[in-house]
């Protein structure tokens, strides 16, 4: 039996002599009363369709249309995680913590976390730093996580060095600086948006642009309580789109200054929205490769290899082979996290908390009902900003529909992300190691570009160009665009940082579009390297070269230093330890 947090079967007293149950679990697209509340006999043939062999699903009665005759928004392939894989193990047989429960202090504290990301959502990235209202929310989210890490001892807490920055029992205060960051090594130096987000990727002999057409900025959804409720009910907005068809009914959802670099908290909400979900991963590995990134010393084929000069690697340890491989190792990502979601936890959306806030402080038609939650939530200066602005304690979400069809934990993207980010930082190197062991992360500023004088094509001859780097924003002349990054702060930044940072940044713009909440995001990273690892593994014996393969891990060991993983003949070493092949965190 996989622990849980407990909320799927618990029955809540929300008035006197009235009970309500899935206050803490996924109910979207089931019926709901005028509180928000599901319906019990759905709920429960619902939760029996998560325990059973997968078929019971489309017996599950949904909620009331949002327009008549269209229906309500499907279940997200809940049948995912049932499936098996010749690659890895039965996605069953991978576990994750509890989540925190609904009436924990450390989910609380989560949404104070998600009300800041609403309220700043618009802030070009550039002046992030300096903005007044940010140095309150870092205030504001140091002392709510502060209050969770001294009080909460349920198992499911948040964590440092897994959760957030920090180490064993140490939390790293955010600043200005580091807000909405993981604390994942080499995170804190630079802009929060990668280096990898920032410039052009040479597709062959395409080049691939990585600028996009952002959402229209000040434009929240579901702020209002009977849309949020019919978008609880039905699964969709009120233009009966369910989420893969967010924000897609007319032109007045996007904003009219043309494509730009991802440079608003919403414009990577927008990508994390729409992408491939293994797109970021796959641009980064281009660029890598374009850049001449070197590889892994483990690599036979490296500048260090036993084969180097005769022979090269292709379509084993080259090009080809990680151009598919950090692409491969996706769908066996998600297949089990999605066991997580749909099978084990069932973790509500942080929308439906902003429903069970709102009508705890605020009601409805002059009614309330007790949840449980803290009382401190609708006392900070994030909840009161959010009352004020919108006359509810809801969340405001990015996205029209609200959250997708599925369960939040864990996170679909973070768990692509850990794992397509972990193949990555095995195959290049991203640190070596001094005389004394010290460990010497490579520089980002070793890579090279190839861009066309005043454009943003690749050119493929000639001597490469130092590679620049950038802050996205707006410029003092309006314009959105890039900033050229102080030389002295670009010089810090690392390859590893900067794949840490695209993988934080995936995860993470999944919350600041409403959709997860920070621990989701921060242990499916987690499980998404074990994923990986466990690949690789098989890698070293399948191929006939035999390599090994190394990286240092997302999460942080009671020093604050991250793990060192060693992949070779078959099997994980993990600071010199033998770690077992089959498990879901490295740590």
């Amino acid at each position: 039996m996989r622990m849980t947090n407990g909320d799927t079967d618990k029955t809540w007293e929300v008035a006197a002599h009235t009970f309500a149950v899935g206050v803490g679990s996924f109910t979207k697209s089931l019926k709901h009363n005028e509180y928000g509340e599901v319906d019990t006999a759905q709920f429960l043939k619902f939760v029996a369709a998560t325990r059973g062999d997968g078929h019971g699903f489309q017996d599950v009665p949904s909620g009331p249309e949002r327009q008549p005759g269209k229906g309500s928004a499907a279940f997200t392939n809940p049948q995912a995680g049932l499936a098996a894989d010749r690659l890895t193990h039965h996605p069953a047989g991978y576990s994750m913590p509890p989540a925190p429960s609904v009436n924990s202090l450390s989910t609380a504290a989560e949404m104070v976390e998600l009300y800041w990301m609403a309220l700043l959502r618009d802030i070009p990235l550039n002046e992030l730093d300096a903005h007044g209202e940010v140095a309150e929310a870092a205030e504001e989210l140091n002392q709510v996580f502060e209050d969770a890490l001294s009080h909460d001892k349920e198992a499911g807490r948040l964590t440092p060095g897994v959760d957030l920055p920090g180490h064993g029992s140490t939390f790293i205060p955010f600043t200005s600086a580091t807000l909405f960051r993981l604390g994942l090594p080499g995170d804190h130096t630079g802009p929060l948006v990668s280096q990898f987000f920032v410039r052009p990727a040479a597709f062959g002999t395409q080049t691939i642009d990585q600028k996009q057409r952002p959402y229209a900025g000040n434009c929240d959804f579901l702020t209002d309580f009977d849309d949020w409720l019919c978008a609880q009910n039905s699964g969709k907005d009120r233009h009966d789109q369910a989420y893969p068809a967010a924000n897609e009914h007319d032109d007045s959802f996007y904003d009219p200054t043309g494509a730009r670099y991802i440079s608003t908290m919403r414009d990577l909400a927008r990508f994390v929205n729409k992408d491939a979900l293994h797109q970021a991963y796959f641009n980064a590995t281009l660029i890598l490769l374009s850049g001449k990134a070197k590889w892994t010393d483990g690599n036979p084929y490296s500048d260090v290899g036993p084969l180097k000069g005769r022979e090269a690697g292709f379509g084993v340890l080259g090009g080809p082979h990680i151009l598919a491989l950090v692409s491969e190792v996706a769908t066996r990502a998600l297949k089990i996290v999605w066991n997580q979601k749909w099978q084990v936890h069932l973790r509500l959306r942080p929308e439906a908390y902003g429903g069970l806030a709102h009508v705890q402080t605020v009601g409805v038609g002059g009614v309330k009902r007790n949840y449980g939650l803290p009382s401190f939530l609708s006392e900070t200066c994030a909840a009161k900003m959010i009352l004020d602005r919108y006359k509810s304690l809801l969340l405001p979400m990015a996205f029209t529909p609200g959250s997708p069809t599925h369960p939040a934990y864990g996170a679909g993207h973070a768990t692509v992300a850990g794992a397509c980010v972990t193949i990555l930082k095995a195959y290049f190197k991203t640190f070596s190691k001094t005389a004394d062991k010290t460990v010497v992360p490579t520089p980002f500023n070793t890579l090279f570009e190839r861009l066309e004088p005043g454009g943003e094509t690749i050119r493929p001859y000639g001597k490469p160009d130092p590679i620049k780097g950038y802050v996205t924003g707006k410029a003092e002349n309006g314009d959105w665009g890039r900033i050229s990054l102080a030389k002295s702060v670009f010089d810090e930044l690392t390859i590893e940082g900067e794949l840490n940072k695209l993988a934080e940044n995936v995860a993470m713009g999944r919350s600041m579009g409403g959709v997860h909440w920070r621990t989701d995001n921060a242990r499916s990273l987690m499980l998404g390297e074990a994923i990986a690892a466990e690949i690789l593994a098989d890698i070293t014996t399948d191929v006939n070269e035999k390599p090994e393969f190394t990286f240092r891990t997302f999460g942080r060991k009671a020093d604050g230093e991250p793990a060192i993983v060693r992949i070779a003949h078959g099997r994980i070493y993990v600071d010199d330890v033998l770690h077992d092949t089959h498990t879901s965190s490295l740590l």
